[in-house]
């Protein structure tokens, strides 16, 4: 993905049954086709690939993809469980990629990678997909601030292409919502073992 072109919507890089269906469920959890949070995730995806590029590392595409779109998805009461919200959407990855029969260890990445994406310690331990994933998601979260190597030129290319429009708006609303609804549980995103 080196270079200035990107993908404008994550229908253009979905290749697989369980990309397509991870997809579908964040459309369905948010009620929005191409909004800000699909973009979020599909930023967060080409992120983490493009660091995985430039590391040389060997990351499986597939999970990289489906962790990208659901990281975040705890957040919203269709798949909040009232917990920790990471931990809630790594059960629902979990779930969703079961069904498509994904061996215990993909399985186990894609969730490590959701519930500790807001680690403050470096997770490689966990899998290059777990630390390029919590990498990308401050990447993008920090609006480039944070860069891990990352040239701010491919950044902002990445941002003009992929609207980030809405973005800080709606997770607003989305940790006040689960601020208001789970007090306790919102700090705890950044303790292991919750």
């Amino acid at each position: 993905m080196a270079g200035s072109w990107f993908p404008r919507t994550a229908d253009e890089v979905v290749e697989t049954e369980t990309e397509r269906d991870a997809l579908a469920a964040v459309r369905e959890t948010t009620g929005e086709t191409d909004g800000a949070y699909e973009r979020h995730g599909l930023r967060v995806f080409l992120i983490a690939s493009e660091l995985a590029e430039r590391r040389g590392s060997d990351v499986d595409r597939e999970v990289l993809l489906v962790t990208g779109l659901l990281h975040d998805l705890g957040l919203y009461d269709g798949v909040s469980r009232g917990g920790v919200y990471v931990k809630d959407g790594a059960e629902f990855a979990r779930d969703l990629v079961g069904r498509h029969g994904w061996s215990e260890e993909r399985t186990t990445l894609c969730a490590n990678a959701i519930e500790r994406h807001h680690e403050l310690r470096p997770q490689w331990s966990a899998g290059d997909e777990v630390e390029l994933t919590r990498r990308a998601d401050l990447v993008e979260v920090s609006g480039g601030l944070v860069t891990f190597g990352l040239p701010r030129r491919w950044i902002g290319d990445l941002f003009n292409a992929i609207s980030r429009r809405h973005f800080y708006r709606d997770v607003g609303r989305l940790v006040g919502h689960a601020l208001r609804q789970r007090p306790l549980t919102l700090p705890r995103i950044f303790v292991r073992g919750h």
